[in-house]
């Protein structure tokens, strides 16, 4: 279930990013902001803070940087940098989230999650681990698993150009190969 609210989070956002001539940018993408229907199908929401780029454009700035602490990238808290990366940024925090079932518990100290994304990493790309905390999935449950911690980490790279483009993404996640 968590891996078909991660597919259809991802298809969402690639249809911000890419299904219009010109970018989307949500920039608050957070738990609160994606809407489960009654068939559990994510609809993403809020957007308020959400930015409309032109012709050609791929960044720009801003000295006013608002969002949720804890889900906002690097570039985007320190220089006011908003690209479409900011938005990965986000979709990797939120995938962590939904696949460990752990929140970033210290957002007030680590505005990007840095402490909380090395706890990641140390711990649940670990084979070992993730079978004991998911003790009754079986193998291919598993490997949804350690896709969605792969792409997860590669999300929240913290140089924006390492990130992955929303459709590398789903690309990976139809088994197309890693998100890079």
């Amino acid at each position: 279930m968590r891996f078909n609210i991660i597919n259809g989070i991802c298809r969402g956002l690639c249809f911000l990013h890419e299904g219009y001539d010109n970018p989307i940018i949500h920039l608050d993408l957070k738990p609160s902001n994606i809407l489960l229907d009654s068939n559990l199908s994510p609809k993403i929401a809020d957007f308020g803070l959400s930015r409309l780029f032109g012709e050609q454009q791929t960044r720009t700035y801003t000295q006013n940087v608002v969002g949720s602490i804890g889900y906002m990238a690097p570039e985007y808290l320190e220089r006011g940098e908003i690209s479409t990366k900011c938005d990965i940024y986000s979709l990797g925090m939120l995938i962590i989230e939904i696949t460990t079932g752990e929140k970033n518990s210290h957002p007030e100290n680590d505005a990007s999650g840095r402490f909380f994304i090395g706890n990641v990493r140390q711990n649940w790309k670990n084979r070992e681990y993730v079978t004991s905390k998911y003790s009754s999935l079986d193998s291919e449950h598993l490997t949804q698993i350690e896709t969605c911690i792969e792409i997860a980490l590669n999300c929240v790279a913290a140089m924006p150009r390492e990130r992955p483009s929303i459709s590398q993404i789903i690309k990976t996640l139809q088994g197309g190969g890693a998100a890079k």
